[in-house]
């Protein structure tokens, strides 16, 4: 893949999710807002997970050839650090979460056996759950993630120093950003838009930094 390729992958894909994004903030009720109904929290989840794997594959082709300078050692502060008001831009992870495939792990998620009451010979049924879909939900993380992602698509190639500084400097345990298999938010046979852009962007990443042998 050329960098006049890599460029073009980056400028048609990056707008199509800046473009979801901007949908997703259009179902909130306005960006500072504490809560949302539990329908909305679960419906931009739903499409928030694969565009935020869209976006850290085309941070990866967007790394693609950066070069790195050598990390000057920072000075000893003298003074002491003033404090800020607590409140921080947030910011994009670029890594993929990893999947547990350790064999020792024998947890199961889920409410568990039932247990039997031996002293009276009864069954003691699980609580009923009684959530629905109007319910408040926090919201504070879930807009935060909207917000580094979309800062993250508005300086793609920002991004990608970034992430080759983090590969150079082994500031992550992990040695690529995109994890084995398939991506985060991967649907088999999704029709939705962000699922044919995650696999556009699955796609090329794998092109741009694993190219085929000439």
């Amino acid at each position: 893949m050329t960098a006049a390729e890599r460029e073009m992958a980056i400028t048609v894909n990056g707008g199509a999710l800046m473009r979801i994004v901007m949908g997703l903030f259009a179902m909130l009720p306005g960006e500072e807002v504490a809560t949302v109904t539990r329908f909305v929290h679960l419906a931009i989840l739903a499409i928030l997970r694969p565009a935020e794997a869209a976006t850290r594959r085309l941070i990866a082709i967007a790394s693609v050839g950066v070069i790195v300078k050598p990390a000057r050692p920072k000075a000893v502060p003298t003074k002491a650090i003033p404090k800020g008001d607590g409140e921080r831009m947030p910011v994009f992870g670029l890594f993929d979460s990893r999947l547990n495939v350790d064999p020792k792990d024998k947890r199961v998620p889920g409410r568990g056996p039932g247990v039997w009451d031996f002293g009276e010979g009864a069954y003691r049924a699980p609580p009923v759950c009684n959530s629905s879909p109007n319910d408040p939900v926090n919201a504070a993380q879930l807009i935060r993630r909207m917000k580094a992602l979309r800062a993250a698509l508005g300086n793609l190639s920002r991004q990608g120093r970034r992430l080759a500084r983090a590969l150079a400097g082994k500031r992550s345990r992990y040695p690529r950003p995109m994890r084995p298999g398939r991506p985060p938010g991967h649907r088999t046979g999704g029709t939705r838009e962000i699922d044919v852009l995650l696999a556009d962007c699955q796609t090329l990443a794998l092109m741009a930094l694993h190219p085929p042998d000439t």
